[in-house]
């Protein structure tokens, strides 16, 4: 693979060099451009937009200088941009080439064959990006899954110890003074849950539901007079 690569990268090379020394001749641009595409297409981590900008224009001068005449300059083209994520242009390129072909040619069959075969490796890499895509996401969902629970942990980690606060003054405290401290504090924590759940996309209309019984928790804690407290 990394001695494929290697020729490749020299038959580049050497394009790029009898291009400037022949840079009207349509068959010599394209191999250029040829030859680049399918280095590209052999690396990992796939194409930089760079290079794939520079085969393109390559790809353009050679059809513009056979004047749109020559079928697979076409389906060059429909390559670069299925690297590019493209796919319908690259589908439409291909067609373009197929459309193109003569028919009575000698070699209009292995022609039109290497056309299928690029429009089927333009659908398998329209689905790897998909695939990665739903991967991207997946990951993306599951971090901030992981972000949830975290704050979720540390929110119960702060209500536990509120609440054991607030029981050990509450036992502390006499009578009346006990009891609202005790409905603050469950006030409270109704307040911050509710809070939560609404950050977390739950029902309005629920949330209203619990800040209200919330809030009238903590009414009746802090305003209440004593001679209503049991």
């Amino acid at each position: 693979m990394r001695g494929d690569l290697a020729s490749l990268r020299s038959s580049v090379e050497f394009s790029r060099q009898a291009v400037d020394l022949m840079p009207d001749v349509p068959a010599v641009v394209h191999q250029l451009a040829a030859f680049w595409v399918e280095y590209l297409e052999r690396l990992d981590k796939g194409a930089p937009t760079q290079d794939l900008d520079q085969v393109e224009r390559h790809v353009d001068r050679a059809i513009a200088l056979s004047q749109g005449k020559l079928a697979h300059y076409f389906e060059t083209k429909g390559r670069v941009l299925a690297l590019r994520g493209e796919f319908e242009a690259a589908r439409v390129s291909l067609a373009q080439a197929i459309e193109l072909e003569p028919r009575t040619s000698r070699d209009y069959l292995r022609r039109l064959t290497q056309y299928q075969a690029t429009r089927v490796r333009v659908d398998l890499l329209e689905e790897r990006s998909r695939w990665f895509q739903a991967q991207d996401r997946l990951r993306k969902e599951l971090t901030e899954f992981k972000t949830q629970q975290l704050q979720l942990l540390g929110l119960l980690a702060a209500v536990v110890a509120f609440v054991a606060t607030a029981g050990n003054v509450a036992s502390q405290s006499k009578g009346a003074d006990g009891i609202r401290l005790m409905l603050v504090a469950a006030g409270a924590i109704g307040l911050v849950f509710g809070t939560f759940s609404l950050i977390n996309n739950s029902s309005v209309w629920r949330v209203g539901v619990v800040a209200t019984l919330a809030s009238g928790l903590i009414a009746t804690g802090m305003f209440v007079p004593d001679s209503w407290m049991p």
